[in-house]
């Protein structure tokens, strides 16, 4: 993938989630399928796990995907707890 990836973190939580949903929503309508870098994330909950798949989903709609491209060992542990593994790249 050349898309370059966007960089997210620390905190993917319901604190940040306003601030990460309008980040994530201007990557999503920027057109083409979007990568993200999460290996700075160090707090991440279901807050963090709607904002990704609302992002996948929106992308979906238009045919592109969303690809995790890194993750930080709090994002694939939050991740697996909702068996959403296929998010990550590797």
């Amino acid at each position: 993938m050349d898309t370059p990836a966007l960089t997210l973190g620390p905190d993917l939580t319901i604190g940040f989630a306003a601030a990460w949903r309008e980040t994530l929503a201007d990557a999503v309508n920027g057109g083409g399928e979007v990568a993200l870098n999460l290996a700075d994330v160090t707090d991440f909950d279901s807050a963090g796990v709607q904002l990704l798949l609302a992002a996948r989903r929106s992308l979906a709609e238009r045919g592109q995907a969303l690809q995790i491209v890194a993750a930080s060992p709090v994002v694939r542990d939050g991740l697996q707890v909702f068996g959403l593994q296929t998010l990550l790249a590797d």
